[in-house]
C-alpha cells in the first residue's frame, strides 16, 4: 500500500478537499454581484473575441480578385461550417486545461502557511487546482449545450461522451499538475515559463484552424500534430460535439480509439512521472516555502 500512499491520502481527505476547492471558489468571487458566473464570463468574453477575429479572417479571406478561391483560407471557410461551434468545442476544455496547469504550478509555493501544519496532507493541493478547474469546465458545458440546443446543433445522446471525455483530460494533465506544482517550489521561474510554454501550445494546436490548414502546406506537420497529445484531446472533443465534423484525418490522422490509447498511455507516463517528483519531494516543501 506504500505505492498508493498519495492516492490514499487524497481519497481520505475528500472532505477537506472539497472545503478547500469551495474556499477558492468564494475567495476569487467574494464579494462581486454575479458570484461563480465570472467563472463563465471570462471564457466566454475569450470566446468572442476568437470567434469575431476569426470570423473576419473566413469572411475576407475567401475570395480573390478573379472571384476564385483564395488559397487555405478558402478551402478551410468551406469546410468548417459553424465556425463558432467548431471553436468551443475546443476552447472550452483547453481553458480548463489551461487553468489547472496554471493554478497547480503555484499552488504549493503558495500555501505555505498550511504545509507548515505537521498533519496537513500535501497532497490534495494540486488537486485543488485540478478540482476548480473542472468545475469551471462543467458550468461552460452545460451553458454550451444550452447553446447548441438552442441553435439546433444538440449532438443527442452523444453530449453525455463529456463524462470519459473530461475524465480522460483529468488523467492526461494529473501527473502534469504535480509535476509543474513540484519544480515551482523549488524554482520559482517554472510558472512563467509554464505560462510561456502554453502560449506556444495553443498556437501549436489545432483550436482555432483545422489541422489541414497547416498540413497541406507542410506535410511534416502532419507527425507533429500526431505527437501533440492536445491534438488528440481537442479531436476528441469535436468529433462527439460538433455535429458538422470535417473528417478526422483533417484534425489527427488517426483513428478514435488510437486517440484515447494514445492520451492514456502520455497519461499514464506523466502520472507516474509527477508522482514519483511530488512524493520525493515532499518532505522538502516546508524547507522551501
Amino acid at each position: 500500500m506504500r505505492g498508493l500512499r498519495m492516492e490514499i491520502e487524497i481519497f481520505r481527505h475528500r472532505r477537506l478537499l472539497w472545503e478547500l476547492v469551495k474556499r477558492d471558489l468564494r475567495i476569487r468571487y467574494v464579494g462581486s454581484v454575479m458570484g461563480l458566473f465570472w467563472s463563465v464570463i471570462n471564457p466566454l468574453i475569450m470566446l468572442i473575441i476568437y470567434i469575431f477575429i476569426f470570423s473576419l479572417i473566413f469572411q475576407f479571406g475567401g475570395s480573390s480578385s478573379d472571384g476564385g478561391a483564395a488559397g487555405p483560407v478558402a478551402e478551410t471557410k468551406k469546410e468548417v461550417p459553424n465556425f463558432p461551434v467548431y471553436l468551443c468545442c475546443a476552447l472550452l476544455p483547453w481553458n480548463a486545461l489551461l487553468e489547472a496547469l496554471l493554478s497547480a504550478a503555484g499552488v504549493i509555493a503558495a500555501s505555505g502557511g498550511l504545509i507548515k501544519k505537521a498533519v496537513f496532507p500535501k497532497a490534495i493541493l494540486p488537486m485543488q487546482a485540478i478540482a476548480v478547474s473542472f468545475v469551471n469546465l462543467t458550468i461552460t458545458m452545460l451553458l454550451f449545450g444550452g447553446f447548441l440546443l438552442a441553435t439546433g446543433k444538440f449532438p443527442g445522446w452523444a453530449f453525455l461522451m463529456l463524462v470519459p471525455l473530461m475524465a480522460l483530460q483529468l488523467i492526461l494533465i494529473f501527473g502534469a499538475c504535480y509535476l509543474v506544482g513540484t519544480i515551482n517550489v523549488f524554482f520559482r521561474d517554472m510558472a512563467p515559463i509554464l505560462a510561456a510554454a502554453m502560449n506556444f501550445l495553443f498556437w501549436a494546436t489545432p483550436i482555432v484552424y483545422p489541422a489541414r490548414l497547416v498540413t497541406d502546406r507542410v506535410p511534416v506537420f502532419r507527425w507533429f500534430f500526431l505527437a501533440n497529445p492536445l491534438a488528440h484531446l481537442v479531436r476528441l472533443y469535436r468529433e462527439f460535439l460538433y455535429v458538422d465534423r470535417i473528417p478526422y484525418t483533417h484534425e489527427v490522422p488517426c483513428s478514435i480509439g488510437a486517440s484515447v490509447i494514445y492520451l492514456l498511455c502520455v497519461g499514464a507516463v506523466g502520472y507516474l512521472a509527477g508522482k514519483y517528483v511530488f512524493t520525493r519531494s515532499q518532505p522538502h516543501f516546508v524547507d522551501e516555502v
